[in-house]
């Protein structure tokens, strides 16, 4: 078994992507977050991480942490002994993740490894779940239209992505929400439900892939919920996403909500595979 330190993204999908892509949905997170780092500078102060862990020629394991988002990690159940090689590597390198988010059964193994190793306990924070659309099943529209949200919707967006952070993960930080509303919407990915020139609600893409890309940023303040914009959004910003050229959208729900779960499944959403953020420390 044989692990590899990678310097950037580049380097690290130039050995992982063509493993990645034989499940491109499943493998998402790490997969299109790389793709979305090549390029990008690095904060000194939060150097990104990225290692792989073959097995025989064969990837167990590919893992990235990217402050301060938890780390990432993208396998098969059999990692085994792979992710004992990359809690030793972090430790090595200094690098203590405050949390871990992948498939459950792989995020649950390194959960048990790092706690092992360092003594710091793991505890789940979110259980979550992938879904996949290849094709939109026909849903009621709501009143309105969707359109790409622009420069002035920046403090709008700003709010919305603070509050969706909020309710999602538990936590927010303003000023990371700003920089992220800004950044997204000037490469054109935020897009909002608006009824009578007023936004109701917003859905954004993220992490294209080859053939896919995430839909994520799902969002409606708590006095326009129950109207059905939010699920008109994903609805209509999955087909256009499709009639671009992907092959499919993913996005994530948190099971502990079952209304989501459920109104993406009208909209066309398969399950794929549930994924678990743990916390440590």
């Amino acid at each position: 078994m044989q692990l590899v330190r990678h310097p950037d993204a580049g380097s690290f999908l130039r050995d992982a992507q063509p493993d990645l892509e034989r499940d491109e949905a499943l493998s998402n997170m790490v997969l299109g977050g790389a793709l979305r780092l090549v390029g990008r500078p690095e904060s000194p102060e939060r150097p990104r991480w990225f290692a792989t862990v073959r097995e025989g020629g064969e990837l167990r394991v590919a893992a990235m942490h990217t402050p301060p988002f938890p780390l990432a990690l993208a396998g098969g159940d059999d990692a085994g002994a792979a992710l004992e090689f990359i809690v030793a590597e972090l430790r090595a390198a200094d690098v203590r993740p405050a949390r871990v988010f992948g498939p459950a059964p792989l995020a649950g193994a390194f959960a048990g490894e790092w706690a092992r190793a360092t003594g710091e306990p793991a505890a789940v924070e979110i259980r979550q779940r992938l879904f996949a659309l290849t094709e939109v099943a026909p849903v009621p529209d709501a009143p309105g239209a969707l359109r790409r949200a622009e420069a002035a919707d920046a403090e709008t967006v700003t709010r919305w992505m603070a509050a969706f952070d909020a309710e999602a993960l538990g936590e927010s930080d303003v000023e990371r929400a700003r920089a992220a509303a800004r950044r997204r919407i000037a490469a054109g990915e935020v897009w909002l439900w608006e009824v009578d020139g007023e936004p109701r609600a917003m859905a954004a893409s993220d992490r294209p892939t080859r053939h896919g890309v995430a839909v994520n940023a799902v969002y409606t303040p708590p006095w326009w919920r129950g109207h059905g914009y939010a699920t008109t959004a994903v609805a209509h910003l999955s087909a256009g996403l499709l009639a671009e050229g992907r092959r499919f959208c993913v996005l994530f729900t948190d099971l502990a909500n079952p209304t989501s779960n459920s109104i993406y499944a009208r909209i066309g959403y398969r399950p794929l595979a549930d994924f678990t953020l743990y916390r440590f420390g």
